[in-house]
């Protein structure tokens, strides 16, 4: 079958008409020579031949496929490109030399069912990708100490001297520095798939269907990777209710209401401490708004430990025109400053994204002395703290609004699913809590609550651990809480802050920052004082004196 062919297949995969508008017939014209040019069209069948094996089971398309019109055509994406105005060169460019990326979205549960069924379909020609674990500095470390003898658990942070003799250590600096950077272990890749036209080698897979190559090596072979990817979100929604994203209202003033408040736990990808904030800083009003505050979290959420996105200052002003919210801004930004195609605007995109310093000192030249030169400047380095494009981000949102809806109107329904499928990075305890809160689960006659929680995690009944509450004085907050989540981050050059949300009652969350890296693994009470504060609309205190304790510490009050 030649290009040409493939592409009268394509076509015939339609499962929606193209609106009758020019806009429209330009765009597929655009996306099907690009498809031709680089022989794709066998790639987008194969990924509408797995969504025809999957009929009964849910997708949604994740990354930049849902740049596309013909991926919106075919089915493999609800997205219409179009009408929201994302360019296709985030996805098909010409001018790169990579295949693009179709990475699908099921409900996590489903993932296994959706491989086996290509592995039956394909049989000996489909094969998972293998991920290629590395020696890195503390694991090579490690490595090297028990090579030499170092006997039990390695704590953290160990030196070579507290676990070896003097004799060994020169040795074990030697190995360590070897391990590094060599290969510690092959496991499987969260979800890439390989589907070749032949039978792959025996000696290329194992009995588990996994093909020792990585994700590099087949991007270096120019093989077509297909990513079938596990999302707990998607599980939890449609345990709720089937119907599609796109059939929910883009306006709801209840949906609206419990946004705005930062009323996000259980709201699987969404409630996080600094969406939380977020959403209560923007009064998230619509569907859209949604999709604003995904692109918006993602570039600081990535930087780690050296800054916590949930300290941004969010309010409105701060949003410029200007700011590189989605990928895609940064595209059309320089489209128009350099008055390029979207496809070269792409492709510097992609050096500030790689920080290609070399490419980033060109377009430097090319701009000269343009009056908006440094805000350009400083948005597009932001990249390469890793940026949403807008189709990611509008399938996320779309989810997260849709989670947000059913927590609103279905709340018992919503816990239930809660429980059975989300894992965020709250406690146990608390999703427990919210769902007897909302009477998902029954609960039974007060008491033991801490014996209880020191067993499982979390405990039955309804009340709260009776130890903890908030006394507040004007201007300061003294506090006992039970740890829902904390995490550590960076603060100036050798420095640590913690941020922890406290439960204090039923429904009741503090959120509080030590100025110290501070971990309540085995004391999950903290009792503190300190100075209330207020940003992006929402309350935290600083801390000025604190103690953890142990659950033991607290079990006697009642």
């Amino acid at each position: 079958m030649d290009r040409y062919q493939e592409l009268e297949q394509l076509v015939k995969q339609f499962r929606r008409a193209l609106p009758q508008d020019t806009v429209y017939a330009d765009r597929l014209a655009e996306e099907l020579e690009l498809i031709r040019d680089q022989n794709f069209a066998r790639h987008f069948l194969r990924v509408r031949e797995i969504l025809d094996l999957t009929r009964d089971i849910p997708h949604i398309t994740r990354g930049s496929a849902g740049s596309s019109l013909v991926c919106w055509l075919m089915g493999i994406s609800d997205l219409d490109p179009v009408a929201e105005n994302i360019p296709i060169a985030r996805f098909m460019n010409p001018k790169r030399d990579d295949l693009p990326d179709i990475d699908l979205d099921f409900p996590h549960w489903q993932q296994a069912t959706v491989m086996n069924r290509i592995f039956k379909r394909w049989p000996g020609q489909s094969a998972r990708v293998s991920n290629y674990v590395m020696y890195k500095e503390k694991s090579a470390k490690r490595e090297a100490a028990k090579r030499l003898g170092a006997k039990g658990t390695l704590k953290r942070g160990f030196e070579f001297n507290q676990v070896l003799p003097p004799e060994e250590i020169a040795e074990a600096e030697r190995v360590t520095a070897k391990l590094m950077g060599k290969k510690r272990c092959i496991s499987k890749h969260c979800g890439g798939i390989l589907i070749f036209d032949r039978a792959v080698p025996k000696s290329l897979i194992n009995g588990d269907n996994q093909i020792l190559l990585d994700k590099y090596e087949v991007e270096d072979l120019e093989h077509f990777k297909i990513d079938i990817l596990a999302n707990r979100g998607l599980s939890q929604l449609w345990e709720i209710d089937q119907r599609p994203l796109t059939d929910y209202p883009e306006h709801d003033e209840k949906t609206s209401a419990l946004l705005a408040r930062g009323d996000v736990l259980g709201v699987t990808q969404g409630e996080s401490p600094a969406m939380k904030r977020l959403f209560r800083a923007l009064k998230i009003k619509s569907r859209s708004d949604c999709t604003l505050a995904t692109a918006l979290i993602r570039p600081v959420a990535t930087q780690g430990r050296r800054r916590a996105s949930a300290f941004q200052d969010w309010s409105a002003d701060t949003i410029q025109r200007d700011t590189v919210v989605f990928e895609d801004d940064a595209i059309t930004m320089i489209a128009n400053i350099l008055d390029c195609d979207m496809y070269t605007a792409d492709m510097w995109r992609r050096a500030f994204a790689k920080r290609n310093e070399e490419k980033i000192y060109e377009f430097m030249q090319l701009i000269g002395d343009h009056p908006k030169r440094d805000t350009v400047l400083a948005s597009l380095r932001e990249l390469s703290h890793f940026g949403l494009c807008r189709a990611h981000a509008t399938n996320l949102g779309r989810l997260i609004w849709a989670l947000a809806y059913n927590k609103a109107h279905h709340p018992r329904e919503f816990w239930q699913a809660c429980l059975k499928h989300c894992e965020g990075s709250y406690s146990k305890w608390v999703y427990w809590q919210e769902a007897k809160l909302a009477g998902a689960i029954a609960s039974p006659l007060e008491g033991g609550e801490c014996e209880e929680l020191f067993r499982t995690g979390r405990w039955s009944s309804s009340r709260f651990i009776p130890a903890c509450t908030e006394i507040r004085r004007p201007g300061e907050v003294e506090f006992v809480g039970l740890v829902a989540n904390y995490r550590v981050f960076r603060s100036g050059a050798k420095g640590y802050i913690t941020f922890a949300t406290l439960g204090t009652g039923n429904g009741r969350y503090l959120d509080v920052i030590l100025p110290h890296a501070i971990s309540f693994a085995d004391q999950p009470i903290l009792w503190g004082k300190g100075r209330l504060d207020y940003a992006n609309s929402s309350e935290c205190v600083k801390v000025l004196k604190s103690k953890r304790m142990r659950l033991q510490d607290i079990a006697h009050i009642d």
